[in-house]
């Protein structure tokens, strides 16, 4: 049976258009860090949490007709980033694992959360968005290096990177972006570009 394309709830805003190809997929440059800590220094949250200051976004699950009981986007992307900070908190070994659940959500925020938030925020939002952007880069460049890492050592210190690299993206998603997200978009659109989505998702 075919799928059913979700109906957007009514909105001034545009329908959010098809983003490029995933930064995280690409070996782009980027400043990156490196170590065990923050880009600051300051201690990592612990794994599987968000950064401090966070909001709670989990307020129940509604239903849709094509795909069943789903969160809101902002809920699906901050589940994601605790999912990745517990596998990153463990040993490299995991890192099929973690790229693909990376490329995935790089594709879920680039083709359906940027482009609405884009859309909704306007011009003056743009330079929060390129630096998240960048931060994708940065993620993709770390796993292209740990791809290609031989020696142990060296597969330790780029895993660290990794674990850097994401942890600020992190901080930086559920700060400033989410938090323009839950004053330019209603919660029927949020749950609207969660159905998307989990379209998206279903192609992984």
């Amino acid at each position: 049976m075919a799928q059913t394309t979700p109906t957007r709830p009514t909105s001034p805003h545009r329908r959010p258009r098809r983003g490029r190809r995933s930064g995280i997929a690409g070996t782009g440059g980027g400043r990156r860090n490196t170590g065990t800590g923050g880009p600051g220094g300051e201690a990592r949250p612990s794994p599987g949490s968000s950064p401090p200051g966070t909001p709670d976004l989990r307020r129940g699950v509604d239903a849709t007709v094509t795909t069943g009981p789903i969160s809101d986007a902002l809920e699906r992307l901050q589940a994601e980033h605790r999912e990745l900070s517990a596998l990153l908190s463990r040993s490299s070994r995991v890192l099929p694992r973690v790229e693909a659940m990376l490329r995935k959500h790089a594709r879920l925020e680039e083709e359906i959360f940027y482009p609405a938030l884009r859309s909704a925020a306007g011009r003056d939002f743009e330079p929060v968005l390129s630096e998240a952007m960048r931060q994708h880069r940065a993620i993709g460049a770390a796993l292209a290096k740990l791809r290609g890492a031989d020696a142990a050592g060296h597969r330790r210190q780029y895993w660290n990177e990794l674990r850097a690299c994401v942890d600020e993206h992190v901080r930086q998603e559920e700060g400033p972006l989410f938090a323009e997200a839950l004053r330019r978009l209603t919660r029927p659109e949020r749950l609207w570009l969660g159905e998307r989505m989990d379209l998206l998702a279903q192609r992984y």
